[in-house]
């Protein structure tokens, strides 16, 4: 059993409200405009860094979330690696891995998972990661952008 500071706790508590209230509120009369303005956001900003502002702002959100909480490094790695090959042959783009921050904010998962990302069998099906934004996580998970499955 793995045991969590209170503060994580509260963190983790505040995250699962957050991410529950990231819904797009589109006007029936207004629908077509506010699709096509969304459509032209996602367009443009095709940079690593766009994309992450647009997560920020809460204009987009994850595909796919996995929680490494509690895990063991080696179980740990193995879910990680399958949930990406998952994630690339389903063309899930935008994932968000929870490690947590641990005690002190010196997590084993939190320093490990960087360097497993980094792998040669994980790297070559990723396009980035990077911490992921306080409403999705902040330092305790890592936003990470996977390759396009239809594109070479």
């Amino acid at each position: 059993m793995v045991f969590i500071s209170k503060n994580d706790k509260k963190i983790w508590e505040e995250y699962i409200v957050n991410f529950e209230k990231l819904t797009f509120n589109i006007d029936i009369h207004n629908k077509r405009k506010q699709v096509k303005t969304l459509k032209q956001n996602l367009i443009q900003n095709k940079d690593d860094v766009n994309s992450y502002k647009l997560f920020k702002k809460g204009k987009i959100k994850p595909d796919g979330i996995i929680d490494l909480h509690g895990y063991r490094l080696k179980t740990g790695k193995i879910k990680l690696e399958n949930y990406i090959f998952n994630s690339y042959e389903k063309n899930i783009r935008n994932i968000i891995i929870i490690t947590g921050k641990g005690l002190n904010n010196s997590g084993l998962l939190k320093k490990e998972v960087p360097a497993w990302l980094e792998n040669q069998e994980i790297k070559k099906f990723l396009i980035s990661y990077e911490t992921a934004p306080k409403n999705f996580g902040g330092s305790g998970a890592l936003l990470v952008r996977i390759k396009n499955k239809h594109k070479i």
